[in-house]
């Protein structure tokens, strides 16, 4: 039996409208919907749970930034879901390319060359940029170092551990900590700017 959610939107226009809205219904059927089958295909793919959310996470907010700054509109026949699962399997493809995972994970057969979102672009609309700013202010501590050296630096995890002097499983944990309290300072701080 399919555990998939019913669909909540009677055509992708109106989910994309809903998204377009920041309609919080929306946010929660791409994540019911997309990310037990993209969790699947990491784990099929030389990664781990944590992998799958980590990867899941920056290619869901890759694909929202693309939708808020008009980069990515619907196109006739396109299925938003598969686009969200498109978007979170490159995050994945690259992570699978750099030098962390060089030499022990393999690279899928087939690598989509489709055009990549572009985050750094979006960020410099400067009213997400302020949003962000103010959500990042609003943590503390180790908590504001690791998201700015995961996000803005690029940092691996295995160098914010060293870093921290932390084990790489303990960072990863953190890490994922600290990326719901920055989506919640986020969401406030967007809703307040009317973003």
């Amino acid at each position: 039996m399919s555990t998939r959610p019913l669909p909540i939107y009677s055509t992708e226009l109106e989910f994309y409208t809903a998204l377009t809205r920041r309609d919080e219904r929306a946010y929660q059927f791409l994540y019911a919907d997309v990310f037990p089958s993209f969790r699947y295909w990491v784990l099929s793919n030389s990664g781990s749970e944590m992998d799958a959310e980590d990867s899941f996470q920056k290619g869901l907010l890759n694909f929202l930034l693309n939708v808020e700054t008009g980069k990515y509109q619907l196109q006739a026949e396109a299925r938003i879901t598969t686009v969200v699962f498109e978007y979170c399997k490159r995050v994945w493809q690259t992570e699978l390319k750099s030098a962390r995972f060089r030499t022990k994970a393999t690279l899928p057969d087939a690598i989509d060359t489709a055009d990549t979102a572009d985050v750094v672009k979006d960020l410099e609309r400067m009213d997400v940029v302020e949003a962000v700013r103010k959500s990042l202010d609003q943590l503390k501590g180790e908590c504001r170092k690791l998201m700015e050296w995961f996000y803005m630096d690029d940092l691996s995890l295995r160098d914010i551990a060293e870093r921290l002097g932390m084990k790489e499983s303990s960072v990863k944990s953190k890490r994922y900590d600290c990326a719901e309290k920055l989506k919640a300072f986020y969401l406030k701080t967007a809703t307040q700017q009317g973003l």
